[in-house]
Order: structure tokens, then sequence, then C-alpha cells
């Protein structure tokens, strides 16, 4: 393994380590280098919080900022010298290489960077065609790293981490998303309501990267969405996935890149949950 010194600051102050105090023994070079970029950018953002902001519009109830832009651009120039695709929020597709492409998404959580409320990450996965091969989800203001390969197990930092064991819908602790458009969020309304129904506690924490992460640790139950873009959720659940959790769409097929629906929880419990998604 190859030992690699990286600079990060936390709290103001300016901290040298190697990677070897930073990931686990069987890490890929893949992995080491989206690790890197994604601390790399969380410095960057972390310096910018309840900052002045400049604030732009892509679209309805779609903002972003300068920092969304800077942060992606250094990730892709860290991650340039694997010569896969990559495609980023803010930037779109350039192609590369072979069948992988890296999925970014700079700042996930951007309104609640810009409100100030301190839930965002930064995302990062490798995908190869429809296989998930990797996730790096990066929390900056709590410095927690999760990160998760193919066939390898979910961390956070060097802490194996693994999803719940719940399987009734009764008091399970569900996290739910939508995307943009109006339909994905009136379903996600309906949704809501019928888990809700069904005893589920029920939130939206405005981070979708962050969200799969919590479900990865078993802090939540489940994760559900709705119309999210596959930079949003592509590296968190594969870390969900490794932390053992099951992933379908919401009528309980296979997960695939396209999905427009999402359902992530332990195996028994997702299956619960699809029986009334399925419906919607």
């Amino acid at each position: 393994m190859a030992f690699v010194w990286v600079r990060k600051v936390v709290s103001g102050n300016l901290i040298e380590r190697s990677t070897s105090d930073l990931y686990h023994e069987t890490v890929s070079e893949d992995l080491q280098c989206a690790i890197r970029a994604a601390k790399e950018a969380g410095v960057m953002i972390r310096s910018a919080f309840r900052g002045e902001l400049t604030i732009m519009q892509k679209g309805e109830r779609d903002m972003y900022t300068t920092i969304d832009v800077d942060a992606e651009h250094a990730i892709i120039e860290m991650l340039g010298s694997s010569g896969y695709s990559v495609y980023g929020e803010e930037t779109g597709i350039t192609h590369g290489k072979g069948n992988k492409m890296w999925i970014i998404d700079p700042l996930d959580g951007t309104q609640n960077f810009v409100r100030g409320l301190p839930f965002f990450a930064v995302s990062i996965a490798l995908i190869e065609n429809d296989d998930l091969v990797l996730g790096v989800v990066y929390d900056p203001l709590l410095d927690e790293c999760y990160s998760a390969e193919r066939n390898a197990g979910a961390y956070r930092n060097r802490e194996r981490i693994t999803a719940s064991k719940k399987e009734a819908l009764m008091d399970a602790a569900v996290l739910i998303e939508h995307g943009k458009s109006a339909i994905s969020r009136k379903r996600y309304a309906e949704c809501t309501t019928v888990l809700m129904q069904q005893g589920c506690t029920v939130l939206r924490l405005g981070s979708t990267a962050l969200m799969l992460c919590h479900v990865a640790t078993g802090g939540f139950d489940a994760f559900v969405s709705v119309g999210d873009e596959l930079y949003d959720h592509a590296a968190g659940l594969i870390i969900a996935k490794e932390a053992g959790a099951h992933i379908s769409d919401w009528s309980g097929n296979a997960w695939r890149r396209d999905s427009e629906t999402i359902a992530v929880a332990p195996d028994v419990l997702c299956k619960n949950i699809v029986n009334y998604t399925s419906t919607l």
C-alpha cells in the first residue's frame, strides 16, 4: 500500500499526517485518491461555511455557490490521473477511457450550507456501467469520512460500520428525500404519509449522501427517495450496501443508475417498505 502525506485543517489548525492513519489496509489506489480529493474539497467548504457567499440559480429550487464550483474543479483535478470519465453536478460529463466513471457531488446539501445548517458533505463515487465500485462521503465539519469499496465493507474513518437489524415498520426511523420536479415532490408527500401511518418516524435532513451514511451506521433504519440524481446517492448507496443494507427501487427491483426511486434498509424492513411504496 502506498503512503501519501496529506494536509488538512480542523478547527483552524493545520495538520499533516500519512494516509496510513486514514485508510484500512486493503484500500485500493482509486479509493485512496477519492478520499484525498474529498478531504481537500472539504477543507475549502469548511473554511467558507457561514461566510459571505455568491449564490446562483441553475433552475427552480436549484441553487449553487462558487464553493460548489471551486470544490468540484479541485476534485476533478485530483482524480484526473485515473483517466476515467467524470460526471460532476456542476460540470457535467467529461469522457475518459474504459467503462468506469467518477460521480461527483462537491457539496451535497447546498441548501443547508447556504442557510448555515451544519449538515452537508462531499460525495464521490466510482461506477462501472451499472455497478457501484466505491464511494466516499466526507462530512467536513465533523471530519468524518465514510467510505466503502465493493465486497470490502464500509467504514467511518477507520471504524467498520454496520446497518441496523430493524425489521418492523412500527417505530422504524426512516430518512426521506425528493428531487426537484413537481411529481417527485408529490410522490414524496404520499410516501411520507404512508410510512407515518405505519408507525414510522420520518425525517428529511437535506443531504442524501449523509443520510445514507447514517443508515449505514445504524443510526437510522432506512432511507427512501424519489427523483434524486445519480450524483446525490451513488456514493452513499455503496456505503449503505457494504454496511449490510438492502437496496432496491420502490417496486422491489434491483437498483440501476437510472432508477427514479430508491429504498435502502435491512432486508426484511426493505421488503416491508416496498409493500407500501410499490402502490404509489
